[in-house]
């Protein structure tokens, strides 16, 4: 049955108003299948592969030819791999997925456009940086139940932007795509800490059916609630201030003119009292018991800045605490806490909100496979619409496999 999808699924393409669209559903079918290839022109010996490797260079040259053209090709293969994903793989009416970046390393392609400096995990040897050149791909990825984790829409990040700021470009493709019909469903977003500030959040809640599930930064401020109007002035929002902490305490910070030090008091949100509690029972992958505790403190608020407004913005925060089951000893030194924001986040559970942030981690294990097996940061090339090209056609394979 999966292998008559697949030939269906490699005929439409074939069918799409695409140049080359025999080269490019060889190319496809030879990148999902042909792991002695050790580069993108090896792929040519492979057995699927019906052309000769120049045609490789060629399907990357006109795939699409500036960015315009790649908008409408990526809208192309987002709806020809949205009608498979709706024939019962997932549950559509609920849409999770997945954001991040990724780097795609080019420190020796000196004429390569646009490079930036990059942070790239770094082998630990001494003096060496987690720095390199080249780009951040930013993806929004489809979770599935069975831990797949499928890009729907990819993208270098421009040296004029944020990660924030391309993610939610991203978005604004996805939702205004007639045939995802995103507006309709409830969409969860989850997102690490990268994205759990005023630039993503105050963005995004524009769209009326997206719920944003965001790790926070530990130690930040948040406030209470307090909706008053007859203060003679300006509605009173802002309540109590405390901090993304399990227990209060005192910081001490250098001023940065004096260089005096000066004490802080922190009062942790575990003060405030949580309107919903819940516990969870869970295990490591070894079999270790854990409990798991969830409190959810409901329209809490955080501060507006650099013009993003975020006074009619509530949102939830979820305290995420696990402890040991035996020993009732936290597992991690500091608790996660996760954001919750949207206008429809009363109708993510608070169960709901921690199973869905333990998905986003689902993303990662892409990156690594698609490194490893497809080859995503191993193009040789001079231009980088080839670059943007060779993103589509991982983006393709992805949903075919």
């Amino acid at each position: 049955m999966h292998d008559k999808k697949s030939n269906i699924f490699c005929l439409d393409i074939l069918d799409s108003k695409i140049r080359r669209s025999s080269g490019t559903s060889n190319l496809l079918m030879a990148l999902a299948s042909y792991q002695e290839a050790w580069s993108p022109t090896a792929l040519s010996e492979s057995p699927l592969f019906h052309h000769q490797y120049g045609s490789i260079t060629k399907v990357l040259s006109d795939l699409s030819r500036d960015a315009a053209e790649r908008a409408r090709v990526q809208s192309l293969i987002q709806s020809h791999c949205w009608s498979y994903y709706e024939l019962g793989a997932f549950p559509i009416e609920r849409v999770r997925l997945q954001t991040d970046t990724t780097p795609y390393a080019k420190p020796h392609s000196p004429t390569l456009a646009q490079r930036t400096y990059i942070h790239v995990p770094n082998t630990v040897i001494k003096g060496n940086r987690p720095l390199s050149i080249g780009y951040e791909v930013s993806f929004i990825n489809l979770s599935a139940e069975d831990k797949w984790s499928i890009p729907l829409s990819t993208h270098r990040v421009l040296p004029d932007e944020t990660a924030s700021e391309r993610a939610l470009s991203q978005l604004k493709e996805l939702f205004e795509h007639k045939d995802l019909g995103f507006s309709e469903k409830l969409v969860v977003n989850t997102l690490d800490s990268k994205y759990g500030n005023v630039a993503y959040l105050a963005s995004a809640f524009a769209h009326d059916s997206l719920v944003s599930v965001v790790r926070a930064r530990h130690g930040n401020k948040i406030w209470t609630s307090t909706p008053e109007h007859d203060t003679g002035g300006a509605a009173r929002i802002y309540g109590e201030q405390f901090y993304l902490l399990r227990e209060s305490r005192t910081k001490t910070y250098q001023h940065p003119k004096t260089k005096q030090p000066h004490q802080v008091y922190q009062r942790a949100i575990t003060e405030l009292e949580a309107q919903q509690s819940i516990q969870l029972k869970g295990q490591t992958k070894k079999g270790r018991a854990l409990d798991i505790h969830l409190d959810r403190y409901e329209d809490m608020r955080i501060r507006t800045k650099n013009g993003q407004d975020m006074k009619d913005k509530p949102l939830d925060v979820l305290h995420i605490r696990v402890l040991d089951a035996q020993s009732q000893q936290p597992l991690y030194k500091n608790d996660m806490f996760v954001l919750i924001s949207g206008k429809r986040k009363n109708e993510v559970s608070t169960q709901e909100g921690y199973e869905d942030y333990r998905h986003r981690y689902d993303i990662e294990p892409y990156f690594r496979f698609a490194k490893q097996r497809l080859m995503f940061d191993k193009l040789q090339s001079p231009d980088v619409q080839h670059i943007d090209n060779w993103l589509l056609l991982q983006q393709w394979t992805a949903s075919l496999l």
